[in-house]
């Protein structure tokens, strides 16, 4: 039994309290408001301070609406019910095409939760994706893409550690500008924004210095990455293979070359190919990456260093160049290092020229023979640019062997083709037999369906 008796007990418990008491309060006190004052009062308030410095504060329960039904349930401590509500809520208010409540009640979401990075990820992608589709005009649909972004940079703000959701602002920008069925607009609008109240120049808010979709994406995945490398945990990316996430700043680059020569904007063509081409080889392609059972690997590898990675993951050669080739067929590794080195060719830059400068002739209408006062035929400017850059495509085909084993190339040379067959049509004449690039034409039936379909896209798209 105890030597102490009841008041004695009472006496050391209540002792005990205040002694807990004593760092709980010199922990917990709040912090000060200003630099000088924080450093003066020592330890005071150490649990506020990192509050603050991790951004684990819940200040924003306060700022959710108190009519709410969502209220009450928080003054109750159920947090993640009140959320759960407001999650069916925003789903109702989607079916019924309450875009004003929707947004109001996303906002109430994240007050509740900000730091639940998936509510972010999915309600970013939900108002980018799902919502903007929704709209007819395709400024409204811009509004709701800009919207979906502004969500996820929100969430960088209140999640500045975690590396996913730079990421996904970044690849957002990226795929809504550069791939999407509007993206001829998206891009336009990337930097001059439809909204008047922008006076023509770019929405501060997504694109503060007015730059190319392609290279505020690259800024956003560089910053990504960079959080990637700080947080001290190797391959911490959720729900993400981190060979893929880490390829981001380095396909943006090529992305952006690739993406002006279409829109023919030559302009620093070869010196955007070449960054891309060397921010792929030197900066992605010698990352050292897990693979399976964690075995490393870096994609741009010589001979001895597969033999060094062998040796330190302990495994035989034959097995580390598997690893390796299979991460490499992967991400499409070979693809992207032989495209770009094509394209920083001052031959490839050449032949660009000219086929866009023949689809421009053939949109303008210069596509139609004439009849010289001696009678003869004087053949259209469009079919003698596109004959020019066929001899070109070519030529760069006989000096790179495995240029046609590439989509890209395979697709324009079909597209060259199909823009003079159409000159000969509109001109009433028979298609030759026999022409510079009909063996890349018979090769790819499969292909021709889509490549008239393309045309016609493409031909609409560039007269709008």
């Amino acid at each position: 039994m105890s030597s102490f008796n009841s008041r004695q007990r009472k006496m050391a418990y209540g002792i005990g309290i205040v002694l807990l008491l004593v760092p709980i309060v010199y922990l917990g006190f709040p912090a000060k408001q200003n630099a000088a004052a924080d450093e003066q009062s020592g330890g005071l308030g150490v649990l506020a301070r990192m509050r603050q410095d991790y951004d684990l504060g819940e200040a924003t329960l306060g700022q959710v609406d108190p009519s709410s039904s969502a209220m009450n349930l928080v003054l109750l401590g159920l947090r993640g019910p009140a959320a759960s509500v407001l999650h069916l809520k925003a789903i109702e208010y989607q079916e019924r095409k309450q875009w004003a409540k929707l947004k109001a009640t996303v906002d109430s979401i994240i007050l509740l939760q900000p730091h639940y990075v998936q509510i972010w990820k999915f309600q970013g992608w939900n108002l980018a994706y799902n919502v903007s589709r929704e709209w007819d005009k395709v400024d409204d649909r811009f509004y709701w893409v800009k919207e979906g972004i502004k969500f996820l940079i929100l969430g960088t703000e209140r999640n500045s550690t975690v590396p996913i959701l730079f990421h996904n602002v970044g690849d957002f920008v990226s795929s809504k500008m550069g791939i999407s069925d509007e993206k001829k607009f998206f891009r336009a609008f990337f930097k001059s924004d439809p909204d008047p109240k922008f006076e023509g120049e770019a929405d501060g808010a997504i694109n503060p210095n007015g730059l190319d979709s392609y290279l505020v994406a690259k800024k956003w995945l560089l910053d990504a990455n960079v959080k990637d490398d700080n947080d001290g945990i190797q391959n911490n990316v959720k729900g993400m293979t981190h060979v893929f996430f880490r390829q981001g700043p380095s396909k943006a680059q090529l992305n952006y070359a690739e993406t002006r020569s279409r829109e023919g904007d030559f302009d620093g063509h070869l010196s955007a190919w070449q960054d891309g081409y060397n921010e792929w080889t030197e900066d992605y392609g010698n990352m050292i990456f897990l693979g399976l059972d964690d075995k490393k690997y870096k994609l741009e590898c010589t001979e001895d260093e597969l033999k060094e990675l062998a040796e330190e993951n302990g495994i035989t050669v034959s097995q580390q160049r598997r690893l390796w080739s299979a991460n490499l067929d992967m991400v499409n590794y070979r693809h992207w290092k032989e495209y770009a080195s094509v394209e920083r060719d001052p031959a490839s830059l050449a032949a660009h020229k000219v086929y866009y400068a023949a689809t421009q002739a053939y949109l303008e209408a210069r596509g139609f023979d004439k009849v010289a006062p001696d009678g003869s035929i004087e053949i259209s400017e469009a079919q003698k640019l596109l004959e020019s850059a066929m001899t070109q495509w070519l030529e760069l085909s006989t000096k790179y062997e495995n240029m046609y084993q590439q989509d890209q190339y395979i697709e324009q040379a079909l597209l060259i083709v199909q823009y003079w067959q159409a000159v000969h049509q509109q001109n009433g004449k028979e298609i030759p037999a026999d022409y510079l690039l009909k063996g890349v034409w018979d090769k790819h039936p499969e292909k021709h369906m889509e490549m008239e379909r393309q045309f016609l896209t493409e031909t609409r798209l560039r007269k709008l």
